[in-house]
């Protein structure tokens, strides 16, 4: 397999990705025009203020807008290390044309990168489904509508973040070695360097899971001179070197300016600068939880967030139903780490789907393709739920993992007899559409709303 002929769309894919491409073109358009004329404005420098008001869904940031309109970079580039360089270009294209004609075209830019990384998303989740487990048409459809109703893997198709891009490349990544295993092949070092270099560069967590997966594929022979230099290493050298070739570059004379514009701003206004800063330090205090350590790693991690409530409310809740109440707050402003759901069916739903889940691990533990998926969430439960890192707002990272819930229903529907995997189809219909209606109808009132 050929790592770049993937991209093409088969015919039997088409009315499914086509459909889902409509979806998704139909959210980010509603995302756009939910404040137009602010997301569009032409200004020179103060595109901060004009995102970071006007934005604002459920802790997903907005910094690609931002740096695509200003080069203000946001964002940690050590733990994105190739996103800056993806954006670059098109902040370069969008200055242009705000010189041009007065009209700020980031938005649009960032829509069609989400839109393309969400309908190949889709395009992977279906071949894994159809091709590497072998189910029948009706099922993988079923089962890629089922992903793609989950509340935040909807959500990320949409908003200006990196995490349906990094979604993309993780089920490109595993529909390739699925693949390579259903075919006794090896992932070769090149095929490695490549997933590597672009997954990790989305997030460096990804790395982790593309060297499991290229340990899983290739077995012994992982451990090979050549497979260890150009897959595993090789990648890790280029990422670095762009890394700190943007920060000593961009990052360092840009962090000057900005503590001269915060000095400046001091000065001109202490009392409302010091205003606002205890009125943000008393809202994190009070509904953020307490970090390991300050001023260290460690104050990326949390041990005091209550990890029972996390995985009722947030880890298997928000991530698959949207909580009505506070709905798409961002807990870092104006929502509580735990919500509760008003309707008790959103309870049932979840323990129904937990229960499905944890059979069709029963179900599909021995294939090793599963092997490698159950490697991956373990890598989540341990950053997320045992270390803490980003509990608060654990469920945006749900793009990373959630696609195991429908791969695992997936294993469940094989093992099964012809009528248990009837009565297994109709409740995974039902739980489709009531998704579909819950999620989509939500988040489509509250775009039109804002």
């Amino acid at each position: 397999m050929h790592i770049f002929n993937i991209f093409k769309v088969k015919k039997e894919e088409r009315w499914l990705v086509f459909i889902m491409l409509a979806v998704f073109l139909t959210f980010n358009t509603l995302l756009i025009i939910s404040h137009y004329h602010v997301y569009t404005m032409g200004a020179h420098g103060g595109f901060w203020s004009i995102f970071t008001k006007n934005f604002r869904m459920s802790g997903y940031d907005n910094w690609s807008w931002i740096t695509i309109s200003g080069m203000r970079i946001h964002f940690m580039t050590l733990r994105h290390p190739l996103y800056l360089t993806f954006l670059y270009p098109l902040y370069l294209l969008n200055h242009w044309l705000i010189d041009i004609f007065g009209y700020n075209f980031a938005v649009y830019f960032m829509a069609i990168i989400i839109v393309l990384s969400a309908f190949y998303a889709v395009v992977f989740a279906y071949r894994i489904f159809r091709e590497v487990m072998g189910l029948r048409q009706f099922d993988a459809t079923l089962l890629t509508l089922l992903l793609f109703s989950f509340g935040h893997i909807l959500i990320p198709s949409m908003v200006p973040d990196h995490f349906i891009v990094s979604m993309m490349f993780l089920l490109m990544t595993l529909y390739i070695c699925g693949k390579k295993m259903k075919k006794r092949e090896l992932l070769t070092a090149w095929q490695s360097f490549i997933l590597t270099f672009f997954t990790a560069g989305m997030a460096t967590s990804n790395g982790a899971k593309i060297y499991l997966a290229g340990l899983f594929t290739n077995q012994k022979k992982f451990f090979t001179w050549k497979y260890i230099m150009i897959g595993v290493i090789l990648p890790c050298i280029l990422l670095i070197g762009i890394q700190q070739a943007q920060y000593y570059l961009l990052e360092v004379p840009q962090k000057a300016i900005i503590s001269n514009i915060e000095k400046v701003k001091k000065q001109k206004d202490p009392k409302g600068v010091e205003e606002f800063q205890k009125k943000r330090n008393a809202w994190q205090k009070s509904h953020l939880g307490q970090t390991m350590s300050k001023g260290s790693v460690l104050d990326w991690l949390d041990g005091s967030t209550p990890r029972s409530t996390t995985l009722v409310e947030n880890f298997f809740g928000e991530s698959i139903q949207l909580h009505q109440r506070y709905l798409l707050k961002d807990v870092a402003w104006d929502r509580p780490v735990f919500v509760a759901y008003n309707w008790i069916i959103n309870y049932a739903i979840e323990a129904i789907m937990i229960v499905l889940f944890v059979m069709g691990i029963i179900f599909g533990w021995r294939k090793r393709f599963f092997q490698m998926l159950l490697a991956w969430f373990a890598c989540d439960i341990t950053l997320h739920l045992i270390l803490g890192f980003g509990i608060t707002e654990v469920y945006i990272m749900a793009s990373g993992w959630a696609f195991i819930i429908p791969i695992a229903y997936g294993y469940l529907m094989k093992g099964l007899s012809h009528r248990h995997r009837q009565i297994l189809r109709g409740m995974l219909l039902v739980i489709t559409i009531f998704l579909w209606v819950y999620n989509g109808g939500l988040t489509a009132n509250y775009l039109l709303n804002l």
